[in-house]
């Protein structure tokens, strides 16, 4: 069964950026294809991810920017932290958000319990230290850029033994900015 989210692409530029803060080691594996995931869909069948992936041509806006700025954890299951880059929220990514939600509640995919926070995932640590998440967010306070948005994709997730996301189709916003 195909595990499927919706995200916003980040620009290579911007991913050798972030990654560049956060140096690869052992105990921060750095997170591979860096998005910001836009909406959650979950687990469903080939006949759904088809319908699902077909219906989400309809989804098109004016193309954006957004910012990034910051770092911050979240906590996960067990003990994983999880680093991200905080993305400032606009009414642009909001509007996306909506439109696709609408989509899926069509296709029956019920909405987010959760208040979407949008965020980069850099890397998830198993039990860091205070003085190692102390750092990490010192050196995330230099993050600030700016994302041109102009599309979305729909990725498939698998989990083994690390995520991996593979692009299931993008699309790109034809209306123009004016």
């Amino acid at each position: 069964m195909p595990r499927l989210f919706t995200a916003i692409e980040v620009a290579n530029d911007v991913g050798h950026q972030l990654n560049k803060l956060f140096p690869r080691t052992e105990q921060i594996p750095v997170q591979g294809v860096k998005h910001i995931t836009v909406r959650f869909i979950g687990n469903v069948t080939e006949a759904e991810a088809s319908a699902i992936e077909l219906e989400l041509i309809s989804v098109n806006v004016k193309p954006f920017n957004l910012m990034l700025a910051g770092c911050q954890f979240f906590k996960s299951r067990g003990a994983k932290s999880i680093l991200v880059t905080s993305v400032i929220p606009t009414g642009a990514l909001t509007d996306l958000h909506q439109l696709i939600s609408r989509v899926l509640l069509h296709r029956g995919i019920k909405s987010e319990e959760r208040t979407y926070v949008p965020h980069i995932t850099l890397a998830r640590i198993s039990r860091p230290s205070d003085a190692l998440m102390d750092s990490l967010l010192a050196k995330g306070k230099s993050v600030s850029t700016e994302l041109s948005v102009t599309g979305f994709v729909l990725y498939c997730a698998e989990h083994e033994p690390t995520p991996i996301y593979i692009k299931r189709r993008e699309y790109i916003f034809t209306k123009l900015n004016g």
